[in-house]
């Protein structure tokens, strides 16, 4: 069924609020429900993880605690945009166990600070505190993988329609379980001039980590070491040096899912890790995702003396390698240098392809500026449902907000 745009909600100049829109969207929970040429007809100008291929499996192999909402938007009767999102329900959990000499535990304070606040908002279970939070984009991936439209639409009107969707999400939820917080993510800087009509509609901006990005100038991975100084060419070479002695296997789908345990094992190594955890991957996520992508999604497993020691998945884009999850065992990540020999290890891959870019996602910013790769700051807009609890955000956001680090520059530089 179409919904019109018949009215902008909660936008705060009351003059807007009650214009009229050509715009009318439609909204379901599976992507198997979407008029596929509709979408297909707007995902060409956007994102390749809107596409419809990697959506069913994450639809259908995704965490257990997240569930999914797809809106095509039109305008009369032309698709003119999409818009994809999660629904996710997280406890106080998910809060990554982060402590400083002579403090509280980072997640304690934010579990402290919810319960003190939050009493009317959110399911209670023992100690813990549940909480909904609706995400117009994609929590497993960094980057612009929520909302796209097409060249000809106007940016802002489109996000009006886009907040009159999230409008419509929430009433919806309030049947099943409501939403506590809505968060709209990521935008690079090219972008903000159209998603800061956000604010309009009482969303709270801040900047997250990162997405650190490599742009692949070298035909050769000889090239891009003797690119580099002499000081971060021999680093490079030590590193490389020190995990010569791993084998790196290619899985297949079925070499996943008969290496499942250890998968999820080396997985969890560092997924526990994380300063904020929203949602935990199954190890039939990659099994299917090898079978769908094929040779557009790579496993590589490490090993060491036959045993399992590590792991990296990579899709391949268009124009780009996207860096996905990895798993490691930190007993020997220390003698092998596991984690660094896996990003040197993306750019021979990325090199291998002639792609473009190779996007290396958030998190360890300095170590994998040592590799050349450039910070790109990523916008987020959030929002508690109820105006009145609001104070809600401030200590989202002063926990994910950009940790401090020094950039480094690994190449030599060019006299002009």
């Amino acid at each position: 069924m179409r919904i019109p745009c018949s009215k902008i909600p909660n936008k705060k100049k009351s003059a807007l609020r009650k214009s009229p829109s050509n715009f009318g969207f439609t909204l379901v929970d599976s992507i198997s429900m979407v008029n596929t040429n509709h979408w297909n007809s707007v995902v060409e100008y956007g994102s390749e993880f809107l596409k419809i291929p990697f959506l069913s499996v994450l639809e259908n192999e995704g965490p257990e605690n997240m569930h999914f909402r797809y809106a095509i938007i039109y305008d009369n009767d032309k698709p003119v945009a999409i818009a994809y999102f999660q629904v996710i329900d997280f406890s106080s959990d998910s809060f990554g166990s982060i402590k400083e000499p002579d403090e509280k535990d980072a997640s304690c304070i934010i579990s402290d600070y919810l319960k003190k606040h939050l009493t009317n908002h959110l399911k209670w279970g023992a100690d813990k505190i549940n909480m909904r939070l609706l995400i117009c984009g994609n929590a497993c991936v960094s980057g612009e993988h929520g909302f796209t439209s097409i060249p000809e639409t106007n940016k802002k009107e489109a996000i009006d329609a886009l907040a009159d969707v999230i409008y419509s999400i929430n009433k919806g939820e309030k049947l099943t379980g409501k939403i506590a917080v809505i968060l709209i993510k990521d935008f690079y800087n090219s972008s903000i001039k159209y998603t800061n009509e956000f604010i309009e509609y009482k969303y709270h901006d801040f900047l997250v980590e990162p997405n650190m990005v490599l742009t692949i100038k070298w035909d050769t991975f000889e090239d891009y070491l003797n690119a580099m100084s002499k000081k971060y060419r021999n680093r490079a070479k030590k590193i490389i040096k020190k995990g010569s002695g791993m084998e790196r296997r290619n899985f297949t789908a079925d070499a996943i899912i008969a290496n499942s345990k250890q998968i999820l094992s080396l997985y969890n190594n560092v997924h526990l890790k994380a300063k904020f955890r929203m949602a935990s991957l199954k190890p039939s996520y990659f099994a299917e995702m090898k079978k769908v992508m094929g040779s557009r999604f790579n496993f590589v497993a490490y090993y060491f003396d036959e045993k399992f020691i590590g792991f990296r998945t990579t899709f391949i884009l268009e124009n780009g390698i996207e860096a996905h999850f990895i798993g490691l065992d930190y007993f020997y990540n220390k003698e092998l240098d596991i984690y660094q020999n896996i990003l040197y290890d993306y750019v021979k891959e990325s090199l291998q392809n002639k792609a473009q870019k190779l996007f290396l996602g958030r998190t360890a910013s300095e170590i994998k500026s040592t590799l050349g790769a450039e910070a790109l700051e990523l916008t987020c807009y959030i929002r508690h449902r109820n105006p009145l609890s609001n104070r809600i955000i401030k200590p989202f956001v002063d926990y994910l907000k950009p940790s401090e680090w020094v950039p480094r520059s690994p190449f030599k530089e060019i006299s002009i």
